[in-house]
């Protein structure tokens, strides 16, 4: 899957979950963002207001609806910025635009 698709899937996902995506920010990572040949999966990184917003998404997305799997990281904006974890995954923001 190239980048630009798994870009836009990710976003009218993310539109269409309204108000349960508000406020929270959508990273892509790893070898789709990178546009590797042979990818098994989608890495993607959503940094959530709070630990409710991520259990809601979590609970919202569903895992296998864009051909490849979804690995879905939620996180708490703290826990990310604690982490490194943007800049660790060399993430790229994709929601909101």
């Amino acid at each position: 899957m190239r980048r630009l698709t798994a870009t836009a899937a990710l976003c009218t996902l993310a539109d269409g979950l309204g108000v349960i995506a508000g406020g929270s920010t959508w990273y892509l990572f790893g070898s789709v963002d990178r546009e590797e040949s042979g990818v098994a999966d989608i890495d993607l990184l959503i940094l959530c207001r709070d630990a409710d917003q991520a259990d809601r998404l979590r609970s919202s997305i569903d895992l296998d609806m864009l051909g490849l799997p979804l690995d879905l990281s939620l996180m708490t904006y703290d826990e990310a910025k604690e982490a490194g974890a943007i800049a660790r995954q060399r993430a790229r923001k994709i929601y909101p635009n």
